[in-house]
């Protein structure tokens, strides 16, 4: 549909319930902004299908819950990662620290994150 091609897409203060899986259907996306919503449970699998993804946030979805994806590795364009004031957990692939992402902001008292300035507070820790 009209929708495969979209390159950049912000809904802020927008959407409530789970995070839509079909977002994995829109490959040729380059920017998702999915701040300041009410998600619930996890960031679905699909999100590694994104491979043409170079910004994501998801920061400010308070029950936003469960691992980081290990399919966000698939995001190796990525410069720009946003998930804090999530209640996600787990680690982020340590081979976008090598690859594209040059900021990242997280909360590393919940999520591992190798290429982080370590803040073991709760306070989101900062890449680049």
């Amino acid at each position: 549909g009209l929708l495969s091609s979209l390159t950049s897409l912000s809904l802020g203060d927008f959407l409530q319930g789970e995070f839509p899986s079909e977002m994995g259907l829109l490959t040729k996306l380059k920017q998702l902004r999915l701040a300041e919503n009410n998600l619930v449970n996890t960031i679905p699998k699909e999100i590694g299908r994104l491979t043409s993804l170079t910004y994501l946030d998801l920061s400010e979805n308070n029950s936003l819950s469960g691992f980081v994806p290990a399919e966000l590795a698939n995001l190796s364009n990525l410069s720009g990662l946003y998930l804090y004031e999530t209640q996600l957990t787990g680690s982020i692939p340590s081979n976008l620290c090598s690859s594209s992402l040059m900021t990242a902001q997280i909360d590393c008292a919940k999520i591992e994150c190798n290429c982080c300035t370590e803040a073991q507070d709760g306070t989101p820790c900062f890449w680049g």
